[in-house]
């Protein structure tokens, strides 16, 4: 066990925090669950496996979200913002994308979670929020075998 774990807690009272807070997180260790975070260099969190979309590091220091506290004062933690915020990220990246790829990408709502994961490290289901908006707003056309940036 780490020398310092004798000084976090491992559950949180009700009121600490708020939902989708954004919090300092340090990533702890991996584990079969997902990954063991610190929180504001005093509590205990983890963000589950099938919510990681990138690679991380053991040490490595970056922003994370509250998602819940859960009955048992345990806290899942979220390294993307609430959904609309995500959603909105992840419009910005993929006009950079078509913007780098010269207006056109093979991408659309037929692609495989793995490669949207891959290229833009969401989930399909947000891809698909993201270019449905970006449908929307008339910024991009949604074709057959992907997508175009509207001239």
């Amino acid at each position: 066990m780490k020398d310092h774990y004798r000084f976090l807690k491992e559950t949180v009272e009700p009121g600490v925090f708020t939902e989708w807070q954004e919090v300092d997180v340090e990533i702890d260790a991996f584990t079969h669950l997902g990954i063991k975070v610190i929180i504001n260099d005093e509590y205990i969190g983890l963000v589950y496996g099938n919510q990681v979309y990138e690679e991380y590091q053991e040490g490595q220091e970056l922003k994370g979200y509250i998602k819940l506290v859960r009955a048992d004062g345990k806290i899942d933690v979220s390294l993307q913002p609430k959904k609309g915020k995500h959603v909105s990220s992840t419009t910005r990246k993929i006009l950079e994308y078509l913007e780098i790829a010269g207006g056109k990408s093979g991408f659309n709502d037929k692609s495989s979670p793995e490669d949207i994961e891959y290229a833009f490290q969401v989930s399909k289901k947000v891809f698909k929020q993201a270019i449905g908006k970006l449908y929307k707003q008339g910024k991009i056309k949604i074709l057959d075998d992907g997508i175009e940036l509207v001239k």
